[in-house]
Parts: C-alpha cells; structure tokens; sequence
C-alpha cells in the first residue's frame, strides 16, 4: 500500500511538510471520518484566520484543502514552508522560525526563497493586526466561544433518542463551530509566539536566557493545565477516605464498576466525579481526532489517572504549584526590568503583557477546538454503539472508518458497510505500525511502502554519559529515574518523583505532570502543550528529544536541564548495560 484513503498530494509552491507540533495535534493516523468531516471543515477556518490575521492573500489560499497541512500515511503534517511563508510576512527569517517550530536538527529541509514570500502590502496588514492584538487586555471572542459551547454541551439531546439521520445531522450542525473554533485559534497562535520573541533576546542580553522560560511561566488560567486542578480535588478526597483507598488499590476498573450504585464515600466521589466529566469529559489522549476516547467516552482513563495522582503529597496541589510560580515570575520580572535601560523597558512591559494575555488566549482556543470535536464525537460514537449492536463491527469508534461522504449512504444501508470497515480497520491498524518521517520535503518520501515500522528504527539503547540534545521549554535541573509513558492511559507504573519520558503530550497527559518530576519529550516547540503545562506546574522539561522514548529505558538515571536543553544518562541498571 503506498497511500491511504485520506492521503492529499504536496503543494507545489509550499512544498515541505513537518511532523513538529503536528505529532502532538494528532500523534496517531488520523481517522478517516476524523480528518474528511472535522479537519475538512477545520482547515476552511484555518483559512479565514490566516487570510483575515494579513499573512496570505485570499486568492493564495483558495480550495477544499488548504496547504496549510497534509495528510500522508494517515498522519497529520504541519506545513513548514507555510510556517515559514508566515513569519517572513510578519518580519522574521525562516531560520527563526525553524528554531521556534522545529527546534535544532540536522535534517531540517533547506529554505528557497520564493519571489512572492515578501509581500510588503500583507506585511503591513500583519503588522497592523499584531499591534491591535497586542493592545488588547483579552480575548473576548474567546470567551464568548467557551461560554456558548458549554451552553451546547448542557443542553446536548438525548442522542439515544435520536435516528441514524438525525445523528448525523445533529454531527453536521456543529462543523460552522468548528469552523469558528479553528479560526479562532490560528488568530490566538500568532500574538502568543510574539511575547516570547521579545521576552528572550532580552533575557539573553543580559546574559539570563533561561529567565525567560520562567517569565512566561505560571501565568494562571490556562484551560490545557485546568484538568489537572479537578483531578487533584478527586485524588485528595482518595486519600481522606479509607472506603476509597481500598477500592483504587483494587484498580481503576474495579472503581468505575463500583460507581454504579454506590453510597457512602464512594458515592460522594462519584458526584464529584461526574461533575469533573461534565467539566472536562471533553479532554483525552489524542482529542483531537473524534476516533480517539475521550475521557466522556472512557471514564476508566481519567480514574486512572486520580490513581497516580493521589500518591503525591498534597504540597504538590496545582494551586500550591501556582502560588510558587507566581512569586517566582514577579520576582523575576522586577529583576530583569529594572537591570534593562530606561528606554527599553516597555519594550519588556509589552512583552510581558502579550504573554499574560495571548498564552492563556492560545490555550483556551485550543480547549474550544476540543469541546466542539468531542460534541461531534459523542453523536457519532451513538451512531457506532449501533452498529456494535446489529453486529456490523466491535467498538463504537470503527464507525470513524468512514469517510464523510459515505455517511449518508451508510446511514441508509449499514449492513454494506461491514466489509469496508473491515477492511480500513485491517489497513488502519498497520498505519500505526509505521514510523512516519519527521519532515515530507519530496514525493518520494510520501510513498508509504518506503516508511520503516517501528519496531525496526534501529535506534541504540543511550549509554552512561550520553547526552541527548533538545529544546529546552522549562527551565530547572532535575534528577530521577526514567519511566517512559506512550499511552498516559497506560501510566499505573509512573511514581512520583520520576522523570515522565514521552513521545508527545497533549491535555490527557497534563495530570502526570504533577507526578513526574520533570518531562522529556519527542517532539515539541516553544508553545507546545508539554511546554506550557510544564511551565505552569513548574517542572523541567526538554522537548524535541530525538528519539528520547527509544534511546531512554526505565529505571535509567538521567538529568534533565530545561534550561541548556539537554538530557544527561547518569546511570543504567545493570539489566540495560549486558
């Protein structure tokens, strides 16, 4: 098979494709129905932020599929080219934004420039838009999102009521959110990366570049590390309970069983619970593919993660974390100003302020991203539950199988269907196997055929000494154990104090944050979710790891030094080493 039924051609005049920051979006191949009824809709909003923000002309972007992404095996790619396009019209370099976006590495796609990258009337437009934004106190058009999805979601049909048509209708009837939501988060994206680009040339004027990771550190009120503070409140009613502490030792499966009909202090935790999913139901690994389960649609998951939480002392509670952080910052932020000239310290007040303000902006775009996918989920999981009863496939989410424009004639005959579920499924399942290349930069490389499997990288073991290079996204030294997570639904090995090794991060693994005691990842750039979260909780982390959920192995004893970006083997069990 060299192509998947999803798979789209690159773009001639933005030719290079990058997995950074795409692998933490959608870090598994994207379902079919996922990509072709969500993303489709998606990517239009993409358009009208873009277009509308001053980066593209309209007439440059036009079409069902924008170029701004690819698909190619399945797995979601972020266009570098367009990345690059865009930070030239708003006056930076490629170079520039390959160290934001890609971090350092050595296979980066060289740029070429093209004679209509400078465009010195959408410049000025860009520009124009930056400074109204940067004015601005908060995101109002945000908010109003927040507030009118959650509207949505309380007053959610009984979708057990509804036919297979309206099911499907009800789906459709929320893609103009989706529209807007995505909209919305392309123009959030662009002022958020700015405080930083001001914060950290200053910083290193000064000769303290990794000031300026805490200085946009615990900035409060961001809804990708919210998860984490109902979580902590859940773990915290464990541990005062002995009913409860019995019953988790017994496992996350035995408490979501037990729920059902409980009284006592298990039954008070379930009316928490159950206030926690109706909160943040919306969030789980992957979240933003509609196959994935998110913690609505598999409660088991967000159970075990209050497991692993409840064995942290309770100085470690989210709240207690940003109390610390934010005298910390304060302190900090008094230091640098005043150790700058007189005339360039609004300069570093702009900075500031456009990271309080556009950082948690980002986010909250992003949980609006989320909220109205798992909407769009959730009616579609019922149309699947049905499909699991008549015997057409095993579990509600295969109905992802789909494409969206097969949802009408499945709706009409099912049945027909079976086969060619099956068959995805079958062809679905060994996408995963395959290892993705972390740039697509030529036709050859989409050719799926040529990706090596997993299982056959060839990536060495790290050895005593070995120092791993990557980005550093939160700053601070730490030493611990290593424990590599690659499902945060699989983390009852992770102990507090470990060092969390993963392949990416998105909202699902903000819990073991506040486990582990600092984070490696695979992937990432400056404003990716493990860095963000990590800075608010406080913990080092060291991101665009190659390769880091290969090299390192549990039990390893490493250093990781968010400010320098590295990641040093101090020690390797003796098992490791024959």
């Amino acid at each position: 098979m060299k192509s998947w039924i999803t798979d789209g051609r690159r773009s001639e005049r933005l030719p290079h494709y990058t997995r950074a920051n795409a692998g933490e979006t959608l870090p598994e191949p994207a379902s079919p129905l996922g990509w072709t009824l969500v993303w489709g809709r998606g990517l239009q909003g993409w358009r009208r932020g873009f277009v509308g923000f001053g980066i593209y002309h309209e007439e440059e972007v036009t079409g069902p599929w924008p170029p701004f992404a690819g698909m190619f095996g399945g797995y979601f790619y972020l266009n570098l080219s367009h990345m690059r396009l865009f930070g030239i019209r708003m006056g930076q370099t490629a170079d520039q934004i390959d160290t934001a976006f890609v971090g350092q590495r050595s296979d980066t796609p060289v740029y070429v420039a093209h004679p209509e990258d400078e465009d010195a009337e959408l410049t000025a437009k860009a520009g124009a838009t930056v400074q109204r934004m940067l004015g601005q106190t908060g995101f109002p058009e945000a908010d109003a999102d927040q507030e009118r999805l959650r509207r949505i979601r309380r007053e959610r049909p009984d979708l057990t009521q509804l036919s297979a048509a309206e099911l499907v209708t009800h789906a459709r009837s929320l893609l103009g959110e989706v529209e807007t939501t995505f909209q919305r988060h392309v123009e959030s994206s662009l002022p958020a990366s700015v405080g930083p680009a001001i914060l950290g040339p200053l910083c290193a004027g000064l000769d303290r570049p990794g000031a300026m990771l805490d200085l946009i550190g615990g900035l409060g009120d961001v809804d990708s590390a919210s998860p984490s503070t109902g979580l902590w409140a859940l773990s915290r009613q464990v541990v005062a309970s002995a009913e409860l502490t019995a019953l988790f030792n017994q496992g996350p499966a035995a408490v979501e069983r037990a729920l059902d009909g409980a009284s006592g202090d298990v039954k008070a935790f379930r009316d928490a619970f159950e206030e926690f999913l109706a909160a943040s139901g919306d969030r789980g690994p992957n979240e933003w593919d509609i196959h994935a389960l998110s913690w609505e649609a598999a409660p088991v998951q967000a159970l075990a993660l209050v497991d692993r939480i409840r064995h942290s002392p309770d100085d470690d509670s989210p709240a207690e974390r940003h109390r610390r952080l934010t005298e910390r910052r304060e302190r900090l932020a008094k230091e640098i100003r005043e150790a700058l000239p007189e005339d360039v310290q609004p300069v570093f007040d702009a900075g500031m302020h456009a990271s309080q303000v556009w950082i948690p902006a980002r986010e909250r775009t992003k949980a609006n991203c989320v909220t109205v996918i798992n909407e769009i989920r959730m009616a579609v999981r019922e149309l699947g539950r049905r499909g699991v009863g008549a015997g057409l496939f095993a579990e509600p989410e295969d109905v992802m199988m789909l494409l969206e424009s097969e949802l009408d004639d499945y709706v009409a005959d099912p049945g027909r269907f079976g086969p060619v579920i099956a068959q995805r499924l079958r062809e679905y399942a060994g996408l995963r196997e395959l290892e993705p290349p972390f740039f697509v930069a030529q036709d050859s490389q989409t050719a799926i055929d040529t990706w090596p499997r997993r299982s056959e990288d060839g990536i060495a073991t790290a050895g005593e000494g070995d120092v791993l290079k990557g980005v550093g996204g939160s700053q601070g030294t730490y030493t611990g154990r290593v424990r590599v997570v690659t499902d945060p639904a699989s983390c009852e090995a992770l102990e507090p104090g470990e060092v969390l090794v993963a392949p990416i991060t998105d909202a699902a693994w903000t819990p073991l944050f506040l486990v582990a005691g600092a984070a490696v990842v695979d992937v990432g750039a400056l404003n990716s979710h493990a860095v963000v979260v990590c800075r608010e909780l406080g913990i080092p982390a060291v991101i665009s790891v190659e390769g880091g959920t290969r090299r390192l192995r549990d039990g390893m004893v490493i250093t990781v030094d968010g400010t320098r970006g590295t990641v040093t083997v101090d020690g390797v069990p003796a098992a490791l080493a024959i």
